[in-house]
């Protein structure tokens, strides 16, 4: 009969008994000096012990072995249960916790880039447009805290113009009524950026580098289509989370006041949405009887403005054109080739 070495504890005194561990049929044998006990290996239960700690096995009488020959003991009483067996190979193999993280890693990206931006598609349309203005109302509030705007140095009929040209955008069956904002942001510079609720904010600079009031159009276009497709309300949700959709649904932005708008004013559209947004202000000018080059036209001046005033290093990292698709891409709107700008 195989035996093994263990200590014996019984459960009543602090000082271990050393004695010897043999198996005979379906029986444990552990024998001491003084006497030898028998138990049920269907009664026996073996703890797997972890790195240098040894293996237990707990005998029915309340009392423990401890086995320092881990491999000797379990095949004498037939190896770990399947469960524990699994747990101890995870807990032992750094191949194992290797793979888990590197599992809970891609688990945790395909929930990023699949799993929130579908759970986000199902909530929007239940976020009342109450809410949005909100947001919208506070992330202004905050940019203007941030110093990041002011109010417009140009005449009052510059703001009304746009705003004149952005009712001629707005589709017939769109939930919102759009408002056009001006204002001086030397920070920014020539840009035009949607919030979620129907707000467009135009900079003084802008209309200091496109002058054509077509081009303008363009450009309130593209954002218009950021609004109807909820592009903002949409990145911001997928930012902070789902709970903060939930929370919008309510229609209570008061939890969100800190967190959202920051988000808010500084998110980037990812390129598809701005592709979809460019779509929708081609078809838009088209209804206009307008050209769709339009668009790229005043896309190419903010481009050169930003190249001579800060050279290429404007084009990547500027607020404009980090995460748009390429300029020379959005000149050929529909596959039309353009003629060239004046």
């Amino acid at each position: 009969m195989v035996v093994v070495d263990a200590l014996w504890h019984d459960g009543h005194t602090p000082r271990p008994q050393a004695v010897k561990v043999g198996r005979d049929g379906d029986e444990l044998v552990v024998s001491s000096t003084r006497d030898q006990r028998r138990f049920l290996l269907a009664d026996c239960r073996l703890e797997a012990g972890i790195d240098t700690l040894p293996d237990s096995v707990h005998l029915p009488d309340g009392s423990t072995l401890q086995v320092t020959h881990k491999l000797a003991i379990r095949r004498l009483l037939g190896g770990l249960p399947p469960l524990q067996a699994g747990s101890h190979w995870l807990q032992q193999s750094w191949h194992a916790l290797a793979g888990g993280i590197v599992a809970a890693a891609a688990l945790l990206w395909l929930g990023w880039r699949f799993a929130l931006p579908a759970a986000a598609g199902w909530l929007l349309p239940l976020i009342p447009v109450s809410a949005e203005q909100q947001l919208a109302a506070q992330t202004l509030a905050w940019l203007e805290q941030q110093g990041e705007l002011a109010p417009s140095r140009l005449p009052a009929r510059s703001q009304q113009a746009l705003q004149a040209s952005i009712n001629t955008l707005r589709p017939v069956n769109s939930r919102y009524r759009y408002h056009v904002l001006l204002r001086h942001a030397p920070d920014i510079g020539p840009n035009a950026f949607a919030l979620p609720g129907g707000t467009i904010v135009v900079t003084d600079q802008l209309l200091g580098v496109v002058g054509p009031p077509d081009e303008i159009l363009a450009i309130l276009a593209h954002e218009t289509g950021h609004i109807e497709y909820r592009h903002g309300l949409r990145s911001a949700v997928e930012s902070v989370g789902v709970l903060a959709a939930l929370t919008l649904i309510t229609g209570d932005t008061s939890s969100l006041t800190l967190s959202l708008p920051m988000v808010l004013a500084k998110a980037s559209y990812s390129r598809e949405h701005e592709r979809e947004a460019d779509r929708f202000a081609y078809h838009t000018l088209q209804t206009q009887g307008l050209s769709p080059c339009l668009l790229g036209d005043g896309l190419h001046r903010i481009e050169a403005s930003l190249r001579r005033q800060y050279g290429d290093a404007a084009i990547s990292n500027g607020r404009w054109f980090a995460s748009h698709p390429a300029t020379a891409e959005r000149s050929r709107p529909l596959g039309l080739a353009c003629p060239p700008r004046r």
